[in-house]
């Protein structure tokens, strides 16, 4: 929830006065654009539940050119104060947040402990990429805004600090604060939305998770050319097949330019969107992917080039008219899926992956991916 106070003073004073817990994680220098940077950012604050329905109310009018910009995120869920639907922090951060915070000076503020993690979570999870921090590279993080402060809090505390987003999420993660699949899902469907896609997060899906979901598209023209089922027969070949959805005229319209790639002249508008779960990927090894399709970890979905070839040929189709589209990844797939199914149906399929997934455990079958590999 974003506000905008004439003075960040008499603001916090006022959260004082009014036995509101709260604690400003950071922002609180006007001239701070991350911890030691120079450009302006918003405040940033996390607050208790019962705070945040006053605070709306008086705030509710401001205006950014009358007041100094603050972002207030509850530390619990149903306040209307999250972000992306979640609360900004996993709920037992949050609470830690609130519970260990300390007073310096004129407000309350996050012990080392407990913002060390909140600055990690919010790099590795909220930023991801966008912080400037590769996801295997830690030498990023020092040419960042933020790392003076997480290594003075790593100096204080004896944690690691040099670390790259793939160090923070296995930290985060053995501290309890990984994240859940709900909210994993709500990043990326937002992050896809803006047309960002993050390594970070394709990473650490499939070193998690035994097994791929992935997404395909068949296009318009293949289709109109009778080759529907042609296409489905040979997925199935290949995948298990979760939903198969003919996805309506206005839906293509409206969400398809949110899909990877957005290349839709040639192939045509997607038609048909076809959910799949692999049992055994065949991991590409790091050198594969170096030099091409770079987020493609499985190479079982390069079986659609053969595929698009017979098209061409037996639907005397020109080359570039592809039949069909396929998200890179797991994490690309779940960013996409909201684009042509309801939340219902997201949850259906995110129950049947689980499901499978046990069964592979039983099984104690095909290994996620090794990111050496």
């Amino acid at each position: 929830m974003r506000i905008f106070v004439k003075q960040t003073s008499v603001f916090l004073s006022w959260l004082d006065e009014n036995r509101f817990r709260y604690a400003v994680l950071w922002g609180l220098d006007d001239n701070e654009g991350a911890p030691g940077s120079k450009k302006a950012v918003p405040l940033c604050i996390l607050v208790e539940g019962r705070a945040v329905e006053p605070i709306a109310r008086i705030h509710r009018w401001g205006h950014r050119l009358l007041g100094r910009a603050c972002d207030v995120y509850s530390a619990e869920p149903g306040h209307g104060a999250d972000y992306v639907g979640h609360p900004f922090f996993p709920e037992a951060l949050g609470r830690s947040i609130l519970q260990n915070r300390v007073r310096c000076g004129t407000h309350d503020a996050p012990c080392d402990r407990d913002l060390y993690d909140a600055l990690l979570y919010h790099l590795a999870y909220h930023l991801a990429e966008e912080s400037g921090i590769a996801a295997q590279d830690p030498a990023t993080f020092k040419t960042t805004a933020w790392y003076a402060h997480v290594r003075a809090l790593g100096e204080r505390l004896g944690r690691p600090f040099d670390l790259s987003l793939l160090d923070m999420h296995h930290a985060l993660t053995a501290q309890g604060y990984g994240i859940d699949p709900s909210r994993l899902a709500a990043y990326l469907q937002s992050h896809f939305k803006r047309r960002f896609k993050s390594r970070l997060y394709a990473l650490s899906l499939a070193m998690r998770l035994q097994g791929e979901l992935n997404l395909f598209v068949l296009r318009a023209k293949a289709v109109r050319h009778g080759f529907r089922q042609v296409m489905l027969d040979e997925i199935a070949k290949h995948y298990t097949i979760l939903a198969v959805k003919d996805i309506p005229l206005m839906t293509r319209f409206k969400k398809a330019r949110y899909m990877r790639g957005n290349k839709w002249r040639w192939g045509g508008w997607p038609v048909v969107a076809v959910v799949v779960f692999d049992t055994a990927p065949l991991w590409r090894k790091a050198d594969e992917r170096a030099t091409q399709h770079t987020y493609v970890f499985n190479s079982r979905q390069f079986f659609k080039r053969d595929l698009r070839l017979q098209i061409v040929r037996q639907g005397g189709l020109h080359h570039k008219q592809n039949a069909m589209h396929t998200t890179d990844n797991e994490a690309e797939a779940i960013g996409h899926l909201d684009l042509f199914f309801s939340p219902d149906e997201q949850e259906a399929l995110f129950a049947r992956a689980k499901a499978l997934r046990a069964e592979l455990r039983e099984k104690q079958a095909t290994a996620p991916l090794d990111p050496s590999l």
